[in-house]
């Protein structure tokens, strides 16, 4: 019995060997003959050619890959973009995986599918191994990004924080004498302090180009923003314990908040000597706690100017129109007028420097001046496979008229922030990040005092 099961065995791979052979070497002969084809410029004969390899290996990377180039050539974006598709499904190495997305998000470009094509170069981005390959797929990308006349844009992060309310450090509201002592003192309550736990947020930004030209550019835009809080054990076990029964029975939403905003923008090339000129109208809602709070409208005027080769400034003013809709809260005009200076540096770190004031005109015990000095610095040289960047803040708000106090208000603060995005792991052009972030502001009333520091984990876009 083996004796018989022996030889046909053997009879059968006598019969398949040669057969086997001569289909390898005939998509061998079949793929050169198409490559020639494809390189002398008949991209029609490269396409019969492929298909018919693709008859004997329908998942023939070779076929499929050379198929995709020869529609390509022939205009046939869209069946070149699905054939690319194809062709990544069957790739079996990271390079043919790079070549095929690459491949694939250039047809869908061609045929005009430019949030397709931002997709398959970010799918790309999965795939590199050289700076010369990473750089590509952002010129790709870039290059889709600008023609493409829907731009979106999400973030998400969530940080532990030791004062998820901005509450005060101090334990007590102090009412000065004419002398500056206190004829009156009062305990904060547990929610006006500061409290620890968990925040999250995150944003989604859609804007819409209705129209560009060399002269001018508009587009609409919407911006959607949500943050919300996690109590820690340690702040749920404050506000039980609270006299209040107002602050026990405070929730994680009453620190919720959302905010909703419709834009239209108007960029004009040629309209002033000095550069680019950004003008925009802004409108929108701000909730808290599931409460409407505000109304407001914005107009912002920004003018840019190059310094060649590597350096722009950037001046903007806007005013807002802010109505009131919660009681006790005031209507308000606030103006602000920023100047912002870029420069790459010769070893291309990235430094920015900002000066801007702000003026909120409210009720007589609201309104303030504030001012504030700003340095961003982004270095170009990865630490351990890690880009960072930092910043810090410096600013002064006075207030004529406070509640509290005879003489007004005045307050010192500072914010600084250093973050590190980690582009060795990365996912569609996506990589984490972790940012720590301080702040401190110092009042010449106590209660105002407060600080925070929070560790803030996000993902940040390499592109």
């Amino acid at each position: 019995m083996n004796t018989i099961f022996g030889r046909i065995s053997l009879i059968a791979l006598l019969f398949v060997a040669p057969n086997l052979a001569y289909a390898q070497n005939e998509a061998a002969t079949l793929q050169t003959q198409a490559e020639e084809a494809l390189v002398a410029g008949n991209p029609g004969s490269t396409v019969a050619l492929a298909n018919q390899m693709l008859i004997t290996d329908p998942d023939s990377f070779a076929a499929l890959f050379l198929l995709a180039l020869a529609q390509s050539d022939l205009d046939q974006h869209g069946q070149a973009a699905a054939t690319a598709r194809r062709a990544y499904r069957v790739a079996g190495t990271e390079d043919t995986r790079l070549q095929a997305a690459r491949l694939a998000a250039t047809a869908h470009f061609r045929a005009g599918q430019f949030a397709r094509s931002e997709l398959w170069f970010r799918r790309a981005a999965n795939h590199i191994s050289t700076e010369e390959e990473a750089e590509a797929i952002v010129r790709g990308f870039q290059r889709a990004q600008t023609e493409n006349p829907i731009t979106t844009q999400y973030t998400a992060s969530v940080a532990p924080s030791d004062n998820i309310n901005n509450g005060s450090d101090a334990s007590r509201l102090c009412f000065e004498s004419l002398d500056g002592s206190c004829f009156l003192e009062l305990d904060l309550r547990e929610d006006q302090l500061s409290l620890s736990g968990l925040e999250y947020n995150g944003s989604a930004q859609f804007q819409y180009r209705l129209g560009r030209d060399a002269r001018q550019e508009t587009n609409v835009g919407v911006l959607l923003f949500g943050q919300g809080v996690v109590f820690s054990q340690e702040t749920r076990d404050r506000l039980d314990a609270s006299s209040s029964e107002t602050v026990q029975e405070l929730d994680e939403s009453d620190f919720s908040a959302l905010l909703a905003e419709l834009s239209i923008e108007q960029r004009q090339t040629r309209l002033s000597p000095l550069g680019p000129t950004r003008l925009a109208f802004n409108t929108g809602k701000y909730w808290r706690a599931g409460d409407l709070l505000v109304n407001y409208q914005d107009i912002i005027l920004a003018q840019q100017i190059p310094f060649e080769p590597n350096a722009a400034a950037l001046i903007e003013g806007s005013v807002r129109k802010q109505q009131a809709v919660a009681p006790g809260l005031l209507d308000s005009t606030i103006y602000e007028l920023s100047a912002a200076y870029n420069t790459r540096l010769a070893n291309r770190d990235v430094a920015t420097f900002t000066l801007a004031a702000k003026y909120n005109d409210s009720g007589e015990e609201s309104t303030f001046e504030e001012y504030r000095l700003r340095i961003d610095y982004a270095y170009a040289q990865p630490l351990a496979q890690t880009r960072w960047s930092t910043f810090t803040e410096i600013g002064y708000r006075s207030f004529d008229e406070f509640s509290s106090t005879f003489d007004g208000r005045r307050d010192w603060f500072v914010n600084t922030g250093v973050t590190g995005v980690f582009e060795d792991i990365s996912y569609f052009g996506f990589s984490p990040s972790v940012s720590l972030f301080g702040t401190q502001t110092d009042s010449d009333v106590s209660f105002i005092d407060s600080s925070k520091i929070s560790l803030r984990i996000g993902l940040a876009s390499n592109f």
